[in-house]
């Protein structure tokens, strides 16, 4: 499942932020799976997420910008990751 999600996010945030409209068939399964491993595996590694919190990005900014978290150096290092694939550079803008 993870993996499935780590092959799609790259062409999603082409097609959501970069306006690359070839790459729609990813948005939709690549959104799916981010909610479903948000509530599942990723909340067993960060904790359950807060109200309004669909997506691991969602999650990703409230840990990255309170400092506080015990694993806040491996979600810091996993926005890096993801606003380095990310066309506009800044998907988890607490990291910016």
């Amino acid at each position: 499942m993870i993996f499935t999600f780590l092959l799609l996010l790259k062409p999603a945030l082409d097609c959501v932020e970069g306006g690359e409209w070839r790459y729609f068939w990813a948005v939709l399964p690549a959104w799916l799976l981010d909610v479903l491993i948000a509530h599942t595996t990723w909340a067993l590694v960060f904790g359950w997420p807060h109200r309004g919190e669909w997506t691991i990005s969602d999650t990703l900014e409230r840990i990255v910008s309170e400092h506080k978290h015990p694993r806040w150096l491996l979600a810091a290092a996993i926005a890096q990751e993801i606003n380095a694939i990310s066309p506009t550079g800044n998907h988890i803008k607490a990291m910016t």
